[in-house]
């Protein structure tokens, strides 16, 4: 019978799992790890069929586009979990959109981390 399947386990497996649980605290970040897809200023969407959208993108290619899907997070300049409401006109922001985008003008893409640089 091995070490492992008799319930030992590595010393280097155990630090490993204790590093990684204590690491900050348990919390989890709600910004991905990866630099922005792009960023801009919170305009009123409502030329666009409504709710905020993309200004200013750093992206052409992203302006008009809408900020808030049902999947989105929204994460306020200090870190934690806003809501959409913080996403009003003129507010800086930078965003994290999904693979896929819908080729139309504006662009659609599923937008996964709206964060709020400057309010």
């Amino acid at each position: 019978m091995s070490p492992a399947s008799r319930g030992v386990v590595a010393p280097a497996v155990l630090a490993a799992v204790l590093l990684t649980a204590c690491g900050d605290g348990g919390a989890t970040s709600l910004v991905p790890d990866e630099p922005a897809d792009v960023s801009g200023v919170v305009v009123d969407g409502a030329v666009f069929g409504g709710g905020p959208a993309l200004a200013q993108a750093s992206d052409d290619y992203y302006e008009g586009m809408a900020l808030v899907t049902d999947e989105t997070v929204v994460v306020a300049a200090d870190g934690s979990e806003a809501d959409a409401s913080d996403l009003v006109e003129g507010v800086a922001v930078e965003l994290w959109v999904t693979e896929f985008c819908a080729e139309s003008y504006p662009v659609q893409c599923g937008v996964e981390v709206v964060r709020v640089v400057e309010p």
